[in-house]
């Protein structure tokens, strides 16, 4: 499958949130998406498949030497197609350009796939945060990814 990822623009923010409220059970509003679009150090990068279906997207943050992933989804039916691994080597790829040479996230305890992919890019468990999800309640994971040189290489 083809995926082309671009940034976001604001006309496409009923398509980001159809998915956002089909991926997450405590979705983020359009305001959320609204104030990170008009942040400068706010990026969100989105997924299409051939036929332009939105499959995809990641929000994350470049602040002077580090990259943090705020918000990753894909599309249920399109989920491992190696569209998280793409989008996020993107993103790695995006910030180590401009400087960032470390990155990290927070990911529900129980998300266990989405851990399994982190760490297939390097991430590592650092800490947790308690009941930092609601909806259903969960703890955060906390991952690092403490050296981004190697993105360069494996990204697409």
């Amino acid at each position: 499958m083809e995926i082309t990822i671009s940034e976001m623009t604001p006309d496409e923010l009923p398509e980001v949130m159809e998915l956002e409220r089909e991926v997450f059970s405590w979705p983020w509003s359009e305001e959320m998406f609204m104030d990170e679009m008009g942040r400068d150090y706010s990026f969100i990068f989105l997924a299409r498949d051939e036929a332009g279906l939105l499959v995809g997207f990641i929000c994350f943050w470049m602040l002077i030497d580090e990259m943090h992933i705020l918000n990753l989804g894909i599309r249920k039916r399109y989920r491992r197609l190696k569209i998280a691994s793409k989008l996020t080597l993107e993103a790695l790829k995006f910030c180590y350009m401009r400087g960032a040479r470390a990155a990290t996230l927070e990911v529900r305890e129980k998300n266990k796939a989405a851990i399994k992919l982190y760490k297939s890019l390097g991430f590592e468990e650092a800490g947790f945060r308690r009941n930092y999800y609601e909806s259903p309640r969960d703890n955060a994971v906390i991952m690092w990814l403490y050296d981004m040189q190697w993105v360069l290489e494996k990204s697409p």
